[in-house]
């Protein structure tokens, strides 16, 4: 069960909040669990408290300063903006600690400032200027980029923490549950944290080996216990969510899982090659389906190209100082050209020349050589990742920085304005690289445009081995749109700043 074939669709508790059990007499698990739901939801909103209020003042700021007119807004005013904006976001139920997608809730972001903007401006567009309905707008963008930044950067280090982590059982001992028990643990940003299986063929106190997650997750090969069977065994608030890994796995009689007392149930269906966003549940008089839509999406290739190019232009008169300061900082370590062109795979399978900034010395090739020579488990890890945790070819300190913030990709932008990449979409690899992967995949990948950015680098990125890699990037060419190309690229900064993964 790759992490695109997995799709959790969510079975929600009983109005009212009830857990998922008889009579609903458990409301919410144990106190503890209660708490820890309820901080995560405190900390969401607090992030955007302090996002909308910083937006309104700078917007409040930029409009003055732009049209050379004072006390334009007032306190009283921008309180009021603040309370608009935080209790739209309540109303859509952005708070809900059930809500663990960080694309849903962005959704719900967008939404929200949508919603904001229309109402602000409504609100003065009777009795203000032109100059006060664009301080509205202006703040409704900046507050929705920092907060998303904000809840970013609180995802990262949460996900290493109990406080993000739901406990989990799974239902069932098959292949299917051991594979999606490897799967939770492996990705911990999912929320969910398995803590063993309900299985009627097995004897309660039964230890299930599950297979070791990849390299570089925050978890170890781990066992996990048989809790009981399914007639017999309920939740006493250790285990707030019942995992269904299989829709065959699913019992005849409802009133099975009901009187398992968890809050919530998760049923897992496997959609292949099918886009996952945007499916409606639609419950008719004899079934429950899933709506996907019945027409690809519409891409527009030639707005996308629009948008590379204006950012592209923009970053890079942005960032040039940056570039120039490194390059000096190159020159200083390891004497030689700073900047060099690398051969990757780009669209069509045609090769294109990705332009970086130097982070090696000048004889990498041959310091790589000889430490994967003597060393079998480093060799190991260098055909599975192609990264080495400690990579003897880097140049010390400025090529770390470098790697780690990602700064020696800036070049790049130059690819982006010529039309060889995109800002969004899988990151160019080399030949080697591409070779590792099965034809099929090679051919999906071909298929787009390569990217200064993608999903891979604002979730697992060096983390990630080959399976992480092409899971992730086969959803993004699935489901590609450009409000999740919007989500990524305003994503990657923060991701940048945690350097999650990077190496």
């Amino acid at each position: 069960m790759s992490n695109v074939d997995a799709r959790l669709a969510r079975t929600l508790p009983p109005t009212g909040g009830a857990s998922f059990g008889v009579g609903g007499e458990r409301r919410g698990g144990l106190p503890g669990q209660r708490t820890k739901r309820r901080l995560l939801a405190a900390v969401f909103f607090a992030g955007d408290f302090v996002s909308g209020a910083v937006a309104i003042v700078f917007a409040a700021v930029i409009v003055v300063v732009a049209t050379g007119q004072s006390g334009l807004v007032g306190w009283r005013q921008m309180c009021l903006l603040l309370l608009l904006l935080i209790g739209i976001n309540c109303a859509l139920g952005h708070y809900r600690p059930n809500i663990r997608d960080s694309m849903e809730r962005f959704r719900l972001r967008v939404t929200a400032t949508l919603l904001f903007v229309f109402a602000g401006m409504l609100m003065w567009i009777r009795s203000g200027s032109l100059a006060e309905l664009a301080i509205v707008p202006l703040a409704g963008v900046v507050a929705s980029v920092i907060g998303l930044w904000i809840e970013h950067l609180v995802r990262i280090q949460l996900a290493r923490t109990d406080v993000y982590a739901t406990p989990a059982v799974i239902l069932g001992a098959g292949p299917s549950s051991l594979a999606l028990a490897h799967l939770l643990l492996s990705r911990p940003a999912c929320g969910l944290r398995p803590i063993g299986f309900i299985d009627d063929g097995a004897r309660p106190g039964d230890a299930l080996e599950v297979p070791k997650p990849q390299q570089g997750a925050d978890c170890t090969g781990v066992t996990l216990p048989v809790l009981g069977t399914l007639s017999g065994w309920q939740s006493d608030g250790g285990a707030e969510v019942v995992i269904v890994p299989d829709l065959e796995c699913l019992p005849r009689s409802p009133a099975n899982l009901y009187r398992l007392n968890a809050r919530q149930v998760l049923v897992v269906t496997r959609l292949g090659d099918f886009p996952g966003f945007g499916l409606q549940v639609r419950n008719v008089d004899c079934f429950i389906a899933l709506e996907l839509n019945g027409k690809p999406g519409n891409y527009s290739k030639q707005l996308k190209r629009a948008i590379d190019v204006i950012l592209a232009l923009v970053l890079v008169l942005l960032t040039a100082p940056i570039v120039v300061l490194l390059a000096l900082a190159i020159k200083l370590v390891d004497p030689g050209p700073a900047f060099y062109g690398q051969w990757r795979v780009g669209q069509f399978g045609r090769p294109i020349r990705v332009l970086k900034l130097r982070t090696m010395y000048g004889d990498a090739e041959q310091r790589l050589e000889r430490v994967l020579a003597s060393s079998p488990d480093l060799r190991q890890h260098w055909q599975r990742h192609f990264k080495l945790p400690q990579d003897p070819r880097i140049l010390p300190h400025v090529g770390d920085l470098m790697r780690r913030a990602s700064l020696d990709e800036l070049p790049q932008l130059w690819n982006v304005i010529r039309g060889d990449m995109s800002l969004v979409g899988p990151r160019p690899f080399p030949a080697y690289h591409m070779e590792a992967f099965d034809p099929e995949f090679r051919t999906l990948r071909a298929s787009v445009p390569p990217g200064l950015t993608g999903l891979w680098q604002i979730s697992s990125r060096s983390n990630g081995d080959l399976e992480a890699q092409r899971a992730e990037d086969t959803f993004y060419i699935r489901n590609r749109a450009l409000w999740l190309d919007l989500y990524i690229l305003i994503a990657t900064v923060p991701a940048v700043i945690g350097a999650t993964g990077a190496k």
